[in-house]
């Protein structure tokens, strides 16, 4: 208690004067009507703007749990959306279609992942995910960003983690497709650039032009994933095909959250190959 009387002792001045302030302050917005209004309007701005800092902040440190949310709300819908292409030959918007599909008839499942750490300054750059074998993921599964662009496909799991080959690695290869004409190529990296991929073996009958789109063409994956779109191009010195450079659609730079697919035939597709692999060896 003296401590306590000392310390107002020594700030009593401030403390007065921060008084008499209050008092003057509260005289002043009650000395008229607009006055008054005047300081309530002052006081609400204040209380306003710091009541919208304060949600923008909560908002800012939501939003990767907002983005999980956003992301595996996309893999279900994408689960749905493959079961009509699969009954009806196309997407659709209606989605009045979507009553009765069951999601075990599939032959596309979608997994929401989250990327727990990433490389892009190597030449063999991985990503790992925070989805593992406990969660039904499994090696040669692809992985897309939510708006359907490639980013690798899982060689390695445990069980509460799965490791991506990213486009982004020199031992990385996929099968290709040019959307205009269905011309199929393959899409390989030379690590001499984050944002650019080498498209090689197109045929000569391709056609290729600047900005053309290139799909996945790969039993891993839907037929309509994006790889990106053609920057540049040459044939060989027989003609007889061309390779190009193609500007990657997805930015690893910024990526985040992305979706694993599974194909539920693959397994079937490569025994198949491999049975037919060995009789031409034969």
């Amino acid at each position: 208690m003296h401590r306590l009387i000392g310390f107002i002792k020594q700030i009593y001045v401030v403390l007065l004067f921060v008084l008499l302030e209050c008092g003057a302050l509260w005289h002043y917005a009650s000395s008229s009507p607009y006055t008054e209004a005047t300081m309530l309007a002052r006081t609400t701005k204040i209380g306003g703007a710091i009541s919208q800092t304060v949600t923008n902040i909560g908002h800012f440190f939501s939003m990767p749990d907002e983005n999980r949310m956003l992301t595996a709300r996309i893999a279900e819908l994408e689960q749905q959306l493959s079961a009509i292409e699969e009954l009806y030959g196309e997407r659709t918007q209606d989605t009045t279609l979507l009553a009765g599909i069951v999601d075990t008839t599939l032959h596309y499942r979608y997994h929401a992942a989250r990327v727990s750490s990433i490389t892009t300054s190597r030449q063999r750059n991985y990503i790992v995910l925070d989805k593992g074998s406990e969660d039904g993921i499994a090696p040669n599964m692809g992985v897309i960003t939510p708006s359907r662009q490639l980013v690798g496909y899982i060689v390695s799991c445990s069980e509460r983690y799965a490791v991506v080959l990213p486009i982004l690695n020199t031992e990385f290869h996929i099968g290709g497709r040019l959307v205009h004409n269905n011309e199929l190529c393959k899409v390989q990296w030379d690590g001499s650039s984050t944002h650019e991929a080498q498209v090689i073996d197109l045929s000569s009958y391709a056609d290729p032009e600047r900005g053309m789109a290139v799909n996945v063409s790969s039993p891993r994956l839907p037929d309509d994933v994006l790889i990106g779109y053609i920057e540049s191009f040459e044939s060989n010195a027989q003609k007889s095909a061309y390779s190009a450079r193609i500007s990657l659609a997805t930015r690893f730079s910024v990526l985040d959250n992305v979706l694993i697919v599974e194909n539920t035939h693959y397994d079937e597709i490569e025994r198949l190959t491999d049975e037919a692999t060995a009789k031409s060896n034969e």
